[in-house]
């Protein structure tokens, strides 16, 4: 079933290939930066680095423009001399499709963009009528299994926030973590986790691939067992 699922989800992205030439990639990514799917007519972007920068855009650009008007954002345009990369943000998942500049291909985004949002909507839908495809984010998975966190946050490597629970100033935060860890890189190119640790509290930064990390903030009057549970969670579900 979750075979079949994937294969419709291809087919989608495979029609986003269609809507012109100038496409050349075409992503599906969890809120959290994880790649669902992927189909390209070239293999010189690698997916997970469009998912994981997508989404700590889309994470920024909400938090951007909820501090301006209480908004959030519906796509973002990242645009350089040879190509764009446009993210179509949804509840659960994004949609993020490379755009080629090259040969003057020209790509009308005003005009195509209904046509890319109409697409990411169905495959919304689709992922959401299946149960195989749950929505828990890895954030999600932790505070619910482990009621005591209530700090945590997912991030980029470079200090970019994917996900957050418990702050109210996530970027600050993330740069910090993100700044902390490349320090911590430095003994060696293998780090799995790093401890910070107080009396009362620890802070847990758990390298969970090659592009995200997590940062949970244990407290209590055990914040070593806590965080040693949060470990085994991660490296059960990550």
């Amino acid at each position: 079933m979750a075979g079949d699922m994937l294969a419709k989800v291809a087919d989608l992205l495979e029609e986003t290939l269609q809507v012109h030439k100038a496409v050349k990639n075409a992503v599906l990514c969890t809120r959290e930066g994880v790649v669902v799917a992927a189909v390209s007519e070239h293999e010189d972007i690698d997916p997970r680095l469009l998912s994981t920068v997508s989404a700590a855009l889309a994470w920024a650009g909400n938090s951007a423009l909820g501090h301006i008007d209480q908004s959030s954002p519906t796509h973002l345009i990242h645009s350089t001399r040879i190509e764009s990369v446009i993210t179509v943000v949804q509840p659960h998942y994004h949609l993020v499709v490379v755009v080629s500049k090259a040969n003057n291909l020209s790509f009308d985004i005003a005009k195509h963009l209904p046509e890319l949002q109409s697409l990411a909507t169905r495959i919304e839908l689709l992922m959401s009528s299946h149960s195989e495809f749950s929505r828990e984010t890895l954030l999600g998975n932790i505070v619910e299994a482990i009621p005591e966190i209530t700090q945590a946050m997912l991030l980029t490597l470079d200090g970019l926030p994917l996900g957050s629970v418990g702050f109210d100033d996530e970027i600050e935060i993330a740069a910090l973590i993100g700044s902390i860890f490349a320090n911590g890189l430095t003994f060696s190119d293998s780090t799995e986790y790093l401890f910070v640790n107080s009396n009362k509290t620890d802070l847990l930064v758990y390298q969970v691939d090659e592009k995200r990390l997590l940062a949970v903030v244990c407290r209590g009057p055990n914040p070593d067992e806590l965080a040693q549970k949060v470990l085994d969670l991660v490296e059960q579900i990550a």
